[in-house]
Formats: structure tokens, C-alpha cells, sequence
């Protein structure tokens, strides 16, 4: 009878072991999350032929909403959909390109002399680069919403983004 505790505790343990190694080979060691099949039926519409490249629940002071990362024909996308399985946004994201930052070398030479007569003489580290680009923008209602869709020259979606009504 001295042996009955040590016999439970030796149970208790292998019960426990066993039931870690189930949850893990359940899950296969990935953290796995329910998403409401709302929101899964919007993924699927705003992705068409593309791919989920990341999913992010967040909690805004408003409410659950859910933020994932698209791959659209090559290029990256951020969705935004609140907890209903709405969509909010829909923008590209604005991925850094990879390679050598921009120095005062690789600059042009009008736009270096520019910068370094207006900075008169002052040192200056970072050099920022945007380009500006033509786009095209309507609005539209659809499913009792109204979207601002805004597309660059070559087709590429830009930006979707639910706006609210005047009312």
C-alpha cells in the first residue's frame, strides 16, 4: 500500500504525457484558430485565384476584426474584414523592396545636386524614394455597401476600401 501513491503519480503523469502528444499530433504543432465561415466565404471571394499568405485576428477597440496577407498575380495584398466577415480595406502592401538601400551615389544627378544645394550642407542619412503613379477610382454598392475601388495604369488593384454613407 506504500507503493499506491507513487502509483498514482507515475498515472497521472503518463495521462498527461499521452494527452500533450494527442494535442500535438492533432494540431501537427501548429496553433490552429476557428474562423467564422463568414469570414471564410470573404477570403475566398477577394482572393479569386490568389493565395492566403498570412491571417491575423485582432481585437480593435470596436470589435473583433481579422487581417490577412493576399498574394494577388505576384503581388502582396493586406484584407481587412470586421468580425461579420465584411470587408473594410483591401490595399497593397507595401512590401520593401529587396536590395541596396538608396545612398546620394545611385542618385541622379539632378535630383543629387537638388538635394544637396536645398540641404545646404546639412548631413543627411536616409533618403526616401516614393513614385507617384496615375489611378483610376470609382464607387460602387454591392451587397447594401458602398466600396471606393482605386486601380493603377496597368490594371493593378491599388486599393478597396468601404466607405461610409452620407447618411
Amino acid at each position: 500500500m506504500k507503493f499506491l501513491p507513487l502509483t498514482f503519480s507515475v498515472l497521472a503523469a503518463c495521462l498527461a504525457l499521452g494527452t500533450a502528444l494527442a494535442a500535438d499530433e492533432k494540431g501537427a504543432g501548429k496553433l490552429t484558430i476557428d474562423i467564422p465561415a463568414e469570414v471564410q466565404t470573404t477570403i475566398d471571394k477577394e482572393k479569386g485565384d490568389g493565395k492566403v499568405h498570412d491571417f491575423k485576428r485582432v481585437n480593435e477597440s470596436d470589435g473583433t476584426a481579422y487581417v490577412i496577407g493576399l498574394i494577388i498575380d505576384g503581388t502582396h495584398y493586406s484584407l481587412q474584414l470586421d468580425a461579420g466577415g465584411r470587408v473594410m480595406r483591401k490595399e497593397i502592401d507595401e512590401v520593401q523592396p529587396e536590395g541596396q538601400p538608396v545612398t546620394l551615389d545611385t542618385l541622379p544627378a539632378a535630383v543629387k545636386k537638388t538635394l544637396l544645394r536645398e540641404a545646404r550642407g546639412v548631413e543627411f542619412k536616409e533618403i526616401d524614394v516614393t513614385e507617384a503613379k496615375k489611378t483610376y477610382a470609382v464607387e460602387v454598392t454591392y451587397e447594401g455597401r458602398k466600396f471606393r475601388i482605386e486601380v493603377d495604369a496597368i490594371g493593378k488593384l491599388v486599393r478597396k476600401e468601404h466607405v461610409q454613407d452620407g447618411n
